[in-house]
């Protein structure tokens, strides 16, 4: 069976246009995400805390959004040094495993990643939440 298909541009200006204004609103969108992201990370590892750490589990810092050539970063930290001590476990004489808050929060969120993806590039080419 044979057949033929016509696709017609009507307007390759306006095309061009819309796909500029993707291009500068690309980046606003992808670096909040990133840092609602972190912010996740951060809630999900005061979560994991241990019961009774009280004011520990409300230290967990995000930094800003850090770009380095093609690369987005966001650190999250935490300045209390009882917050690694609980991380990573100690070692020697009576030492205490670790909990991994932050790593399994952050697994977590990889995990989901591609989901969250799609949900960031439908925002971003339906138009919405460019804004800042």
């Amino acid at each position: 069976m044979g057949g033929i298909a016509a696709w017609r541009l009507d307007d390759p200006d306006q095309l061009l246009s819309k796909l500029r204004e993707l291009e500068k609103r690309a980046p606003i969108v992808l670096e909040r995400h990133l840092l609602e992201q972190a912010e996740a990370a951060a809630r999900s590892a005061a979560a994991r805390m241990p019961p009774g750490s009280g004011e520990l589990a409300k230290g967990w810092r995000v930094g800003p959004v850090k770009r380095a050539s093609r690369v987005l970063s966001v650190e999250i930290s935490h300045p209390a040094p009882e917050a690694a001590r609980l991380e990573y476990g100690t070692e020697g004489e009576g030492g205490q495993q670790g909990r991994f808050m932050l790593a399994l929060a952050l697994a977590e969120l990889e995990r989901d990643w591609p989901r969250r993806l799609d949900s960031v590039l439908e925002t971003l080419l339906s138009g919405k939440g460019a804004s800042r």
